[in-house]
């Protein structure tokens, strides 16, 4: 059995459905067929099972069962329930337990097909994902600095010369700017590289004292070599540099305490009156406009929005589809022309991180080796340039102003759905025999 092909489990009692099924899969899959549950857990434990065909009536350990145990030896298994027409209540359930899907008999090679590409192949990019995400960072790593723009040279040389001194810096900038991004390239970039980055987060309505437990550390007593005695973030990070993200969440007492480190490099453990020294590079980052105590620290920086810099966006891109390629065999070459032109437009008010969460969600649902506008949410094809007829409206009665939006919107999800009406109108929300008369009243060709 090939070990670089996905491996599919197909569990059924009736020989002629096994075999269909492996006749349909094997040119592109190495296929295991077994006639019962107990015979398909043990195949889930002896080997990697990609997805799973799994019929709900057979003798013995029924389908449901097998699913939930299926469940338990890999909650990560991806499970197609098979059913007649008359089971289809119980299969529905059985998406509560943990099912994918499911098919019913008599089912259509084209479906199978397309279910195995789309489950094995989420497998394959979420796995590439999580191995890009494990890569050893390093100063080229960072997509979201990607662009030849003066805001992104600017933002980058100010990185350069904040990683020569050994300063305290704020770190401003909107939620999904990539503010921790930031802070790993200021440090691995410093002499500080060869020892620990960590981030102590400080969340709203967090409990103060065992937030400076956690950062400071505990004990009791007067002395450091106590034995009843907890190391905290700070000790941990020794020699390195520590992000204190959500500094302006800071408690009035815990932040008198941070200034205190980070004007001498000195602190207790909580308990503990005698004071520790410490060699350590402090950053702190902030969504809001917050620079702090004028002695927190002694330099700043402010991310720009990627609105702001919107001519970076397709070379972000580009080497998001590099990083997603780079870990998984499928790989995409493009953006087409429509795609790239809709996300330039689009305002991203959840900045870097949005952009490559709906990039990565295209990346998941193309089909072919190019990511369309058809991949793209409604949310961010709303922003098409397509709508720029909005602006140049404002003479139109509000019924006409209506039916103009009506139109062009309906036409824009059409074209995304390649016209295919039942696909248009589920992603309108609304029933394809109230779709249909609109189609026909405004006009659409």
């Amino acid at each position: 059995m090939s070990s670089n092909r996905p491996c599919i489990l197909v569990v059924d009692d009736e020989e002629s459905i096994r075999d269909s099924f492996a006749l349909i899969l094997q040119d592109e899959y190495d296929v295991i067929a077994v006639s019962t549950g107990e015979a398909a857990l043990k195949k889930a434990v002896d080997h990697k099972i990609d997805l799973v065909f799994l019929d709900i009536r057979m003798p013995g350990m029924d389908g449901i069962e097998t699913l939930e145990r299926l469940k338990k030896i890999d909650p990560q298994i991806e499970v197609i329930m098979i059913t007649a027409v008359n089971d289809v209540q119980k299969a529905s359930e059985t998406v509560k337990i943990g099912a994918n899907n499911y098919i019913v008999k008599p089912f259509d090679v084209k479906e199978i097909l397309s279910i195995a590409k789309a489950i094995t192949r989420k497998k394959e990019i979420l796995s590439a994902a999580q191995k890009i995400k494990s890569k050893e960072e390093n100063f080229s790593d960072f997509a979201e600095f990607s662009g030849d723009s003066k805001s992104v040279k600017n933002t980058i040389s100010k990185i350069e010369q904040l990683s020569k001194s050994d300063t305290a810096v704020m770190i401003m900038g909107e939620s999904g700017t990539e503010k921790i991004s930031v802070a790993k390239m200021i440090h691995f970039l410093s002499n500080r590289k060869n020892y620990p980055f960590l981030i102590f987060d400080i969340g709203k309505n967090k409990n103060e004292n065992e937030i400076a437990k956690k950062l400071f550390g505990s004990g009791t007593g007067s002395s450091v070599y106590e034995l009843d005695k907890t190391i905290g973030v700070l000790e941990k990070c020794s020699g390195g540099t520590i992000l204190i993200n959500g500094i302006h969440n800071a408690p009035k007492d815990l932040l008198s305490k941070i200034i205190s480190l980070s004007e001498g490099k000195t602190f207790s453990r909580i308990g503990i009156s005698q004071e520790i020294k410490i060699d350590i590079r402090m950053l702190f980052s902030t969504n809001e406009d917050y620079l702090g105590p004028e002695n927190l620290a002694s330099d700043s920086i402010l991310i720009p929005p990627l609105r702001a810099r919107r001519e970076d966006i397709p070379d972000i891109c580009s080497k998001l589809l590099e990083d997603f390629n780079s870990a998984c065999p499928n790989k995409i070459k493009e953006i087409s022309h429509d795609a790239q032109e809709i996300l330039n437009t689009y305002p991203w008010p959840g900045n870097f991180e949005e952009l490559k969460s709906i990039l990565f969600n295209a990346y998941l649902t193309t089909s072919d080796k190019t990511i369309k506008a058809k991949n793209l949410p409604l949310s961010v094809l709303f922003w098409s340039p397509a709508f720029s007829y909005i602006d140049e409206a404002s003479m139109l009665s509000l019924d006409e102003l209506n039916n103009s939006f009506d139109r062009e919107f309906i036409l824009k999800v059409l074209k995304a759905t390649n016209f295919e009406i039942q696909a248009a109108a589920k992603a309108l929300g609304i029933n394809k025999n109230i779709l249909l008369p609109k189609i026909e009243t405004l006009e659409i060709k």
